[in-house]
């Protein structure tokens, strides 16, 4: 079934994405209450609407006024957010049913997590919101994001940019670490939800709704198990069909299947079943948290037409490292053509290798790499090209200068230093827009690992991006991983 035709359910969920106004019942300003954190991160996330403080114990919340009910709130309330004790929640439902609110993200945990008694909790709970008309997101969740709202209401103090890709996470807490390194790497955001002990609203309610979002360009996914496996595997594909789905499952051993029942109360089953039905669904299946982010870069790439990579390197040991990591991918490293050895053999040293991996023997020089790029990338011998060093190369440049100002200041000047700077940050700009330009011109994928400290994943170039890893084996997992979700494509006749 389309999920589209429970157009009650989508609407909620759209709802939930963009809501008008908001009240956090439990506000308080005592920051080391989970009132006082979706407060806070709601209002320096400077939220579109209306957001009202909610604590019949208090006149102002960090410097706002506050209201003892949402019934006194001077408009209407879309979106609640509930941190009282469990005992309290069900209180404040019937208050969010009197004032016609859409939809609640209960933070408060103390249910199904913790047993029997709180699964009866837990059943009342979803009784009452049901009963009001309402959705539920939660109990027990971090929160959620919506970032073309400025909803930034989360227990984390992490404020990623506006993007395009999209996460759902059964975790509260490694779903909030994402989106920290998703902000520390430069990686646009849309909507993040923790779903919690997932009472109402499910992973595959929001993978649905997801998959038809059209601000949404890749869909990320943590998940330590599913109630409904079908229904979740039809989602997954329905999904993949549209964008690259890149999901993490835990509970892969014994003990990590333990730990998930004990933490949200999820039944994780086998994990080589469920990791082969995903990748059937067209899923891009990754092992690690950090592999999340990192693919979901990829989305910014087009897909590689096959597993044929070109390897274009500053020196001869990581390509040796890359083409071991290719191989272990699954991914080819085709002989060089005679055409490209040709015209490489006009700007690069007689002693370069004249092999794949092409190394560029050290030479420093931004000129030779964009030329030795464009001479893989139209070459129809490979689908895609992996570029280790190039991508960051002058900040060696730049970091010698700032050495040499310490130990000579008389000699290399503060200003020479500032010169140097602007030059090779002209230098890396120029490189990344000639990448940006092969990758239009070509249509193929141009994945690179930086040399310089602390890489950004996405370097914005206008409205695009280059896409840079700090390790080659991201690069080459990532980008094993979008060939794989190529092929399944074809296979399904997508593309």
């Amino acid at each position: 079934m389309d999920p589209r035709t429970d157009t009650e359910l989508m609407q909620k969920i759209h709802d939930l994405c963009y809501p008008r106004s908001v009240a956090v019942i439990g506000a308080s300003d005592n920051v080391l209450k989970w009132g006082s954190f979706l407060l806070i991160n709601l209002l320096s996330g400077k939220f579109a609407g209306p957001a009202y403080p909610i604590n019949p114990k208090a006149r102002k919340v960090l410097g706002r006024e506050c209201y003892p009910n949402l019934a006194a709130c001077p408009g209407p309330v879309d979106l609640v957010f509930i941190t009282l004790p469990q005992p309290k929640v069900l209180e404040a439902i019937a208050e969010c049913a009197a004032k016609g609110v859409k939809n609640v993200v209960v933070i408060t945990s103390g249910y199904s997590e913790t047993g029997a008694e709180g699964a009866r909790f837990e059943q009342e709970l979803v009784a009452a919101v049901r009963a009001a008309g309402m959705r539920l997101l939660g109990p027990n969740t971090m929160g959620m994001m919506s970032t073309h709202q400025k909803l930034y209401c989360t227990g984390s103090n992490s404020v990623p940019p506006k993007g395009a890709i999209s996460m759902i996470s059964q975790s509260g807490n490694l779903g909030a670490q994402v989106m920290t390194w998703a902000e520390e790497q430069n990686v646009g955001i849309n909507k993040f939800f923790g779903t919690g002990n997932e009472a109402d609203l499910n992973c595959t309610d929001l993978l649905n709704y997801l998959a038809y979002d059209e601000s949404t360009r890749a869909i990320l996914l943590y998940v330590e198990g599913v109630e409904d496996g079908q229904a979740f595997l039809r989602a997954a594909r329905a999904a993949s069909e549209r964008k690259p789905v890149v999901l993490l499952k835990s509970g892969r051993t014994d003990i990590g299947a333990k730990a998930a029942a004990s933490h949200t109360g999820a039944m994780s089953g086998s994990f080589a079943v469920f990791e082969g039905a995903m990748r059937q669904a067209g899923a891009i299946v990754v092992r690690q948290p950090m592999d999340l982010i990192d693919g979901a870069a990829g989305s910014y790439l087009p897909m590689p037409k096959g597993r044929r990579v070109a390897i274009v390197t500053l020196g001869g040991g990581w390509g040796v490292v890359g083409s071991d990591l290719c191989r272990e991918n699954g991914l080819k490293l085709p002989p060089v053509p005679e055409s490209v050895i040709a015209e490489l053999d006009k700007m690069l040293p007689s002693f370069w290798s004249r092999q794949n991996p092409l190394d560029l023997v050290g030479q420093i020089n931004p000129e030779i790499y964009c030329r030795a790029l464009e001479e893989v990338v139209k070459n129809d011998a490979f689908d895609s090209v992996l570029t280790l060093g190039l991508v960051g190369s002058s900040s060696f440049v730049a970091g010698t200068m700032r050495s040499a100002n310490e130990v000579a200041p008389e000699t290399v000047t503060p200003e020479m230093v500032q010169q140097v700077a602007l030059m090779t940050g002209e230098i890396e700009k120029n490189v990344r827009e000639e990448i940006v330009r092969l990758i239009k011109t070509y249509g193929k994928p141009i994945v690179n690992v930086a040399l310089n400290r602390n890489p950004q994943i996405l370097l914005p170039v206008g409205d695009d991006f280059v896409v840079s890893y700090s390790t080659p084996e991201k690069a080459v997992r990532i980008l094993a991983g979008m060939t794989a979700h190529q092929y399944w494509r074809a296979a399904n006749g997508l593309s």
